[in-house]
């Protein structure tokens, strides 16, 4: 089965809508003088589904219409796709193991992958330029306390 990106699209919109307004119903719309903290997401959540009903009907009018869908996932780009995936779920299981430093090094190594055509000394100069502004900025500027290398199995 091959899935469309219109009808990808609105399924997301859908889906991510009916959540926001689940949530916001568990605080509290309010009244329309005072407003409560549960407003904003209902409202937000309302809008994506509106967008994603009518994605959806778009996407079914283009169908009958017999115009070609494009595919959400061409088989050329599933690969780097997957090895995007791949280093993020890497970095999010390994940081609180091996560190900050060992972290990035396996989310750039993977992710490096994903393009075909890319040179050794570029994968370290952009190895190199992520762990320091990553650090600069999280440990040095806003004080995270990520341990920059444990390796704690």
């Amino acid at each position: 089965m091959t899935i469309h990106s219109d009808l990808l699209a609105a399924l997301i919109f859908l889906a991510f809508g009916i959540v926001a307004v689940v949530v916001g119903y568990g605080y509290g719309f309010g009244t329309m003088s005072a407003l409560g903290s549960g407003a904003m997401p209902i409202l937000a959540g309302g809008g994506l589904c509106i967008l994603g009903l009518a994605q959806l009907a778009q996407t079914a009018a283009a169908r009958q219409a017999g115009q070609q869908l494009v595919s959400a996932f061409p088989r050329r780009e599933l690969r780097p796709l997957l090895l995007i995936l791949a280093a993020i779920l890497a970095f999010g299981l390994l940081i609180d193991h091996v560190g900050l430093l060992p972290s990035l090094a396996a989310l750039v190594g993977i992710s490096w992958f994903a393009d075909s055509g890319g040179r050794k000394r570029e994968m370290l100069a952009v190895l190199v330029a992520v762990v320091v502004l990553i650090v600069a900025i999280f440990y040095f500027g806003l004080g995270i306390p990520f341990r920059l290398v444990a390796w704690r199995f």
